[in-house]
């Protein structure tokens, strides 16, 4: 508070009445290179990975050969599979026969039924 009363000093009122605008530390050509750097490191750095992923993607593409270890599993599956669907075959098959049967059984009780009604009535 001191400072403010000293002679060559502005007052505190002075001080605050004062209009201020941000001014940048460094100058325009400074930022400019400096982000023209930051871009070019990048695109560096981009193409060092493509290079890099180029020259490694030649081995990584090359077919690989099928283990016989693998064969035998896939043997098994297909084996598994196709008794799965014989199963599923003949078990259609004896359902349908079943459904049959049961009509029939349901056919001849209602004839039984009739013809014990017939040999009712004539009594």
């Amino acid at each position: 508070m001191a400072d403010f009363l000293r002679p060559g000093r502005q007052s505190a009122r002075a001080v605050t009445q004062c209009a201020y605008a941000l001014r940048p530390v460094r100058s325009r050509a400074a930022r400019i290179a400096t982000w023209v750097s930051v871009c070019l490191g990048c695109a560096a750095a981009g193409a060092a990975a493509m290079h890099v992923y180029t020259v490694r993607a030649p081995s990584a593409a090359m077919p690989c050969v099928a283990s016989s270890a693998n064969d035998g599993a896939d043997d098994a599956l297909a084996r598994a599979q196709l008794a799965l669907k014989q199963e599923g075959a003949s078990r259609a098959s004896v359902q349908r026969s079943a459904d049959a049967l049961t009509a029939e059984v349901r056919q001849l009780q209602a004839q039984v039924l009739f013809l014990q009604g017939q040999s009712r009535s004539r009594r």
